[in-house]
């Protein structure tokens, strides 16, 4: 059994960063279940004990940053940072002696610093979604790096949160976006992709069916699902100011999905529904998530002395808007990270996957090793 993680919780006050003492259990959550969800904010909660000894207490507003700590897996790099955000709430439990101390501390992540960001009449200028994500950010005081806008988002006069807005851009583009920093300890940045944007790295698990790879893992449980969530046989795309457009097969029963958006013509709306309609059409059961503990893990397929593989880390600290590659029972399915789930405690870590299989042949990426895109399986257009 491999050695479990040790979890870890820095607050800063002021300048000044302090490590959480005895941290007990970590839940948090990140990016989304599904690609028809909005973004939320992600959260972190933790637990510690004998508060009566700490010479720092965290209190509301202190950034925290959340990470796994395993010296050793990176020249350089102990710290491996897996959520990043603010102190929302600390509830501190006395019991009759100090030893039966305990607190509650839960978090939120940076996108709570676009959601209290009220805009009234905010004019917002037509351009690409990228440059609207950075504008909008810029507004708010907010640290967006947004890349690869593809669709040209319609001028606003706009009052709401940021949030809301940034979820709307968003569903504009079909884009991606996660919270994260260069540094466990650096400022964190929200990062922004616009669709048919390979994403970076690709994760692979492997029950022993598939190709080997030096850094596969092993997983614990996979869940397949056939849902309406991932079938569709009309869509609406309500563009802002503009008449609805729909694409439709015309078939009952009806599964039927209306979204709203800032497109910027009818074309473009009309596009938009059809791209989503071609990829929400089938029924069968695909692959949902994927669930694994750090201890069922093995070391990477390569001798020592770095015996430890070091995708286990990776995929949690960067599971939104990566590739997967899944072998169970002799198939191989390919999916898209939408979010995660972690629950850490110091005897184990067990850890959730959102996947989306949604776009995986929506459009075309030539020579890409992966099989993210295959000729004459993909449906070019929007």
């Amino acid at each position: 059994m491999a050695t479990p993680f040790v979890w870890k919780m820095d607050f800063k006050q002021g300048a000044t960063w302090t490590t959480l003492p005895s941290l007990q259990n970590v839940s948090i959550f990140r990016g989304r279940r599904l690609q028809i969800d909005d973004y939320s904010i992600d959260t972190m909660t933790v637990e510690s004990e004998f508060p009566s000894s700490w010479s720092v207490t965290p209190k509301l507003g202190d950034q925290v940053v959340g990470y796994i700590y395993k010296p050793g897996v990176v020249v350089g790099t102990d710290n491996f940072a897996a959520f990043w955000g603010r102190i929302r709430d600390v509830k501190i439990n006395y019991g009759y002696t100090t030893n039966m101390d305990r607190v509650t501390i839960e978090c939120e992540g940076i996108q709570a610093d676009w959601g209290r960001a009220q805009l009234t009449n905010y004019a917002l200028a037509s351009a690409l979604t990228d440059s609207q994500v950075n504008t909008v950010g810029a507004a708010i005081g907010a640290n967006p790096a947004a890349f690869t806008g593809r669709s040209t988002g319609s001028a606003q006069t706009y009052t709401g949160n940021g949030l809301e807005l940034l979820n709307t851009i968003t569903r504009t583009e079909e884009a991606r976006f996660y919270a994260g920093s260069i540094t466990y300890r650096a400022n964190p940045a929200l990062y922004w992709f616009g669709r048919n944007t390979a994403p970076p790295t690709t994760y692979y698990w492997n029950d022993g069916t598939g190709t080997p790879y030096a850094y596969q893992m092993k997983y614990e449980q996979i869940e397949f699902r056939s849902s309406a969530d991932n079938y569709y046989n009309s869509i609406t795309v309500t563009p802002n100011g503009l008449a609805a457009q729909t694409a439709t097969l015309s078939e009952t029963p009806l599964y039927g999905w209306q979204v709203n958006t800032i497109d910027n013509t009818t074309s473009q709306a009309l596009s938009h529904a059809q791209w989503l309609l071609n990829n929400y059409q089938s029924k069968n059961s695909t692959l949902a998530s994927i669930t694994f503990t750090d201890v069922q893990q093995g070391p990477a397929n390569y001798p020592p002395p770095n015996d430890f593989n070091v995708d286990v880390i990776q995929a949690i600290t960067s599971a939104v808007n990566q590739q997967g590659i899944v072998y169970f029972r002799g198939g191989t399915y390919n999916v898209i990270l939408e979010g995660i789930s972690v629950n850490a405690t110091p005897q184990q870590t067990r850890v959730t996957i959102f996947f989306s299989g949604r776009d995986t042949n929506a459009y075309l990426i030539l020579n890409n090793t992966q099989g993210f895109g295959t000729l004459d399986n993909n449906r070019l257009g929007f």
